[in-house]
């Protein structure tokens, strides 16, 4: 089953284009797939980011814990460790 489709134009830098052209030829697939393969992913990506903000806040409101800039910043550096 085909989905409607229509027209979207993009201007974009032609480093960004021969990038993108490097990259529809080496998987053997056309421009228009790949710039539509990367914008479903930047939006499942986008979908999920949103989900997770929502949940987090939803989550606050009901008296989340949260931490200092200081205990932040100690978690952060015990990863460098």
């Amino acid at each position: 089953m085909s989905q409607e489709t229509g027209n979207v134009t993009v201007r974009m830098s032609m480093k960004t284009q021969k990038k993108l052209n490097q990259i529809a030829a080496g998987i053997d697939r056309s421009r228009n797939w790949v710039i539509n393969e990367a914008v479903e992913q930047y939006l499942d990506v986008y979908d999920w980011q949103e989900k997770r903000i929502r949940d987090r806040l939803k989550k606050a409101e009901k008296g989340g814990k949260f931490y200092s800039k200081s205990q932040v910043n100690e978690i952060v550096e015990s990863f460098n460790s």
